[in-house]
């Protein structure tokens, strides 16, 4: 289950995905073959990277603002399960696919 909240009222989703696309036109910029791939060959770029990311992962400095975010997240869990979410009812609200 998947904890939702008001943890942190200062990262909202629109600023996640805000952050986000501009981390991905910094991308496109460097790699401008980038955006002519088709939507198949992105996806499984997304793949080859999250692998190799996934397999490195321990040199990657973790924010401490995040895990803060997710250590308050899990505490409020454990104190009430019942205010947690299922992924399905987290993509209705989010109307996600």
């Amino acid at each position: 289950m998947l904890r939702l909240g008001t943890v942190a009222p200062n990262i909202s989703v629109a600023d996640t995905m805000l952050r986000w696309h501009l981390c991905f036109d910094m991308v496109s910029d460097k790699l401008p073959g980038l955006t002519g791939l088709s939507i198949e060959e992105k996806w499984n770029l997304a793949f080859e990277l999250w692998d190799e990311v996934s397999e490195r992962q321990e040199e990657l400095a973790t924010d401490p603002a995040i895990l803060d975010v997710i250590e308050k997240r899990f505490a409020d869990y454990e104190r009430d399960p019942s205010t947690a979410m299922t992924l399905e009812e987290f993509k209705r609200k989010f109307r996600l696919p």
